[in-house]
């Protein structure tokens, strides 16, 4: 035991506090005071809700999307057909060869445009057929869709944007993001549709199946892909499942309206944005921890005679 004239020993103290201490700010002879008000918790926990973004269309174009045989004349016959029918092309991709067949995209505009799909039929398959929305440049769109997930400011605002980068690469109804909780529960971080619920991890599920494979994974929206209040709230079309993380912890969902199927093209512009998402959360996850230890320890000071 020290003499009563020795001075105490400073001393600090880092033991983890009780849980109501959490965002607490003590200090030596003042009451504990809280530095910012608590967060409901609902608040803090719903998704946040991401607006679908608009490309720039030309007025009265629609993008069409078919099926034709893949062999010499085929592109050159459909466009043909348009012109008939006074259809402009605007644009052209070719998004998947596969099986004897071929998928393109075409930025259409003309008068005639339900006249020549009626006259390419039945050589000539309609997949989709969508107002409002663009067909870009693959690789200048996909390094605007990585720009926009990079620059966001914290995690919340990278799912945010990982929607709806999501959505100017593939077209789609509706998208959202969820993440994997601890007992695999799936909890909605953003989405184009508010009030999502958890999806239970005893609940079967593609966006758990895509989780444990670590594979892309798409469907047709007349299965059970999701619990039915989940899907309920969505579209009812083909759904895509894109899973990212060492662990497989984020999971990105796009639907559709109808059964337009996504492409392996499509699935794979998906899981390069959402790796690049992930190395996204990896930053801002690392830029925390440096924050935190650098925050000077609490302390208590014994007092001096």
């Amino acid at each position: 035991m020290l003499p009563a004239s020795a001075p105490q020993p400073a001393f600090e103290r880092t033991a983890a506090f009780p849980r109501w201490a959490s965002g607490v700010l003590f200090s030596v002879g003042r009451p504990p005071r809280r530095e910012t008000p608590v967060t409901d918790t609902y608040e803090a926990l719903k998704p946040e809700l991401v607006r679908p973004p608009r490309g720039n269309v030309p007025a009265g174009a629609r993008l069409v999307r078919l099926r034709l045989p893949d062999r010499p004349g085929s592109l050159a016959g459909v466009t043909e057909r348009f012109a008939a029918h006074r259809v402009d092309v605007l644009r052209l991709e070719v998004v998947a060869r596969e099986g004897g067949f071929a998928v393109d995209d075409f930025l259409v505009s003309g008068p005639g445009l339900q006249s020549a799909l009626a006259d390419l039929r039945p050589d000539v398959m309609v997949l989709a057929e969508r107002e409002n929305v663009d067909l870009p440049d693959p690789g200048l769109a996909m390094a605007a869709a990585c720009a926009s997930v990079t620059f966001a400011d914290n995690r919340r605002g990278a799912y945010t944007k990982l929607v709806e980068a999501s959505l100017g690469l593939v077209f789609a109804e509706a998208g959202f993001v969820c993440i994997r909780e601890p007992h695999d529960l799936l909890r909605p971080v953003a989405s184009t549709v508010p009030k999502l619920p958890v999806i239970d991890g005893g609940q079967a599920s593609l966006l758990h199946s895509a989780l444990h494979s670590g594979a892309s994974l798409s469907a047709d929206g007349r299965v059970p892909w999701a619990p039915s209040a989940f899907r309920d709230l969505l579209p009812g079309g083909t759904v895509a499942v894109v899973p990212g993380g060492e662990s497989s912890f984020v999971v990105l969902t796009l639907v559709r309206r109808d059964e337009a199927p996504f492409v392996e093209a499509e699935l794979a512009r998906l899981a390069a944005l959402v790796t690049v998402a992930v190395g996204t959360l990896q930053l801002h996850d690392a830029n925390v921890a440096l924050a935190r230890r650098h925050r000077a320890p609490v302390s208590w000071y014994a007092a001096r005679p």
